[in-house]
């Protein structure tokens, strides 16, 4: 078989190391790889190809690719690859969800607990040379503990669900909403399910709120004005699934008014984010730059989960995390 590899993208973080490569040349030898490192080498060899790592291809070049029967994706989303023509074809999508799950669980954790203590306001002290206990600590305090508190959980996937096991042992109480509730054994750490249409009854009930859906339509612009207004005042919010799932506008309002009491913001819809962005400024608001699934080394057990799927390819086994094209991850 001919394997095009093409782990490539703009951020340096993302690209995978070229030795990474040769193990799996050395790992299956009876097969052909070809490491591109462009866009442009991409589409060249894709044509050739029977099987694919990379989250590129392009749309307009799909027709040609009449050999390609599996595209292992190196991001757990994977909309760009859900054109009309690749949801009709047999071609196979699989992602790396659950790679980054226990790493960003831990961050979402970092997080919700650096907006309860108040860091950010913290951090602009230290930044100033500040002393600025009276007012982190005085009468009208915001800073908060997280026992008791209640964390709804937007999406209880791979991701949702390792950020619910920690949430509980901390003594939040989890609730989620999740697409298919169908399953009777709730996930570790959560109190209850909720389906899609609950949304408004799970924003009212919770002190913080985490975004951990995939980017769909129906999950496009999902917090809007209407859902801030619903939750519970002095909330926070935090996103670490996609920037397109907030109306920014409705955020930042809701941050200046009040009626947010902090975000953590990990994904935006632009990235890097504009430095004229009122995010910045905003009060106890935590921006951190696409990193919240950030680990020390992510390629060994992505390149693990690629060559175990090989493996299955190469024996007509089933493939590990295919993608549902209807759902869209």
């Amino acid at each position: 078989m001919n394997v095009l590899v093409g782990v490539i993208s703009p951020f340096e973080a993302w690209i995978l190391p070229r030795p990474f490569v040769d193990r799996l040349r050395e790992e299956f030898p009876q097969h052909t790889f070809v490491d591109v490192w462009d866009e442009e080498g991409i589409r060249r060899n894709l044509p050739d190809a029977d099987v694919a790592f990379t989250p590129f291809v392009a749309r307009e070049i799909f027709p040609s690719l009449t050999r390609l029967r599996w595209v292992q994706s190196p991001a757990v989303g994977v909309g760009s690859l859900l054109f009309p023509e690749m949801l009709a074809s047999r071609v196979i999508l699989t992602s790396a969800r659950g790679i980054r799950a226990r790493a960003i669980a831990e961050h979402v954790i970092g997080a919700t607990i650096a907006l309860a203590r108040q860091f950010p306001a913290a951090m602009r002290f230290q930044v100033a040379h500040r002393w600025g206990q009276d007012a982190l600590e005085g009468k009208s305090t915001a800073i908060m503990t997280i026992h008791g508190r209640r964390m709804g959980i937007v999406g209880l996937g791979s991701i949702g669900k390792e950020i619910a096991r920690l949430a509980g042992p901390l003594g939040m109480r989890v609730a989620g909403v999740q697409r298919n509730i169908q399953d009777a054994q709730l996930p570790a750490g959560v109190e209850e399910v909720m389906p899609p249409e609950d949304l408004p009854r799970l924003l009212a009930a919770s002190d913080v709120v985490v975004l951990a859906a995939p980017l769909t339509p129906e999950t496009r612009g999902l917090i809007g004005a209407k859902q801030v207004a619903a939750m519970k005042r002095g909330a926070f919010l935090i996103n670490i699934s996609r920037g397109k799932l907030v109306v920014d506008e409705a955020i930042v309002n809701g941050l200046n008014s009040g009626q947010l009491g902090g975000a953590a913001l990990d994904v935006f819809e632009h990235e890097p984010l504009d430095p004229a962005s009122p995010y910045w400024d905003a009060p106890n608001v935590i921006i951190t730059p696409h990193t919240s699934g950030a680990m020390q080394d992510y390629w060994t057990p992505l390149v693990a989960l690629f060559s175990e799927n090989l493996h299955r390819f190469e024996r007509g086994d089933s493939l590990l995390n295919v993608v549902d094209k209807t759902s869209g991850y």
